[in-house]
This record gives structure tokens, C-alpha cells and sequence, in this order.
């Protein structure tokens, strides 16, 4: 015997789609999971970006200040041997936190250009020297508590350099300082 098609087992009649519901609120809960992790995603991305920008920033200045310290050994054999007045990045100390009130361009500063555009950086990184004060070996003003003699070293200037380098953008930039001194 057959059952006319309408006439259904016991249950099959209660049946209103309850799995079409829950399924779909299983694939609204999947989606915002695969769309958070994806944001999540791409903030680490931004991270490691500005990461990369800022080392790259930090190995620029850093060139830039090896290099000017070369600059003073090389070229420096006097105090009056350069102009402070702040032409090709040259300054005497009455500048202070120059690094604040210069604008880093050809006209104020000097440029390492050893650095190279292969580590594609927004500009060349660039330094400026200023001369702090000289120190002459007097007869104990380079002891450490009056111990011992006078060291024989002569005149010592001292330098201090600030180095600004950039990242693969402007706003990525990092200011190193260091103070150099030189015997004469």
C-alpha cells in the first residue's frame, strides 16, 4: 500500500526550518570571526611597516653620525678652521637644540650621501657638527681628583653631532646625538 504524497510519517510535519536558522547564525558567526582576524591581520602589517620605517630611520642617523665623526677626524684641525655660523651645517655652541630649529635641507645642515637609494629612504639622511668648548691639558685639568701628573694630551675640541635620518617616509625620522672629541 502507498501513502498519498501529503500523508507524512509522525514528525515530519512539526519541522519549520529550524536547521535554515541555525546554519545562517553559524555563518554570521564564521564571518565575523574571518573579518576580525583579517583587521587583526592587517594591523600587524601596519606594525611591521612602521617597524621596518623606523629601524631604517635609526641605521640612516646612524650612518650620518659615523660619518660626520669622520668629517671632524679628517677635516678639522682647528677650531677656526670652519665657520659656526651655521653655513654647511656648521655651528658654534651659542645653538642650542639646533635639532628643533633647523629645517634639515642643503642650507642648514649637511648631507651623507654614502647611504644609497637602494634602502629606499624618504631623504638622505643629514648631520650637523657643533663645537662645544676646548679643553687644554693644564697642569691637572684632565686629572680625576688631582691623582697623578698632567697627560701631555694638548688641546681637546669637542663636538657634539646631531643626525637626523628618515624611513620610507618623512614622518618616520630619527635625531641621534653624540659627542666627539678631537686632540689637537
Amino acid at each position: 500500500m502507498t501513502l498519498p504524497f501529503d500523508q507524512r510519517g509522525p514528525g515530519l510535519q512539526q519541522q519549520r526550518g529550524a536547521v535554515l536558522i541555525v546554519s545562517l547564525i553559524m555563518l554570521l558567526v564564521m564571518t565575523l570571526l574571518g573579518v576580525t582576524s583579517m583587521k587583526g591581520s592587517a594591523m600587524e602589517e601596519k606594525m611591521t611597516r612602521n617597524l621596518h620605517d623606523r629601524n631604517l630611520a635609526f641605521q640612516a642617523a646612524e650612518a650620518a653620525l659615523r660619518e660626520a665623526e669622520k668629517y671632524i677626524q679628517d677635516n678639522i684641525i682647528a677650531t677656526n678652521t670652519f665657520d659656526t655660523n651655521g653655513s654647511d651645517g656648521l655651528y658654534d655652541r651659542s645653538y642650542m637644540r639646533i635639532w628643533e630649529d633647523i629645517t634639515w635641507t642643503a642650507a642648514d645642515s649637511r648631507e651623507y650621501s654614502g647611504f644609497g637609494n637602494s634602502y629606499k629612504v624618504a631623504s638622505p639622511p643629514r648631520y650637523v657638527i657643533q663645537h662645544l668648548a676646548t679643553t687644554v691639558d693644564a697642569a691637572d685639568a684632565l686629572n680625576q681628583s688631582n691623582y697623578g701628573q698632567g697627560t701631555g694630551a694638548g688641546k681637546i675640541e669637542t663636538f657634539l653631532i646631531t643626525a637626523r635620518g628618515t624611513g620610507g617616509s618623512d614622518t618616520a625620522a630619527v635625531i641621534l646625538q653624540s659627542t666627539w672629541g678631537k686632540r689637537l
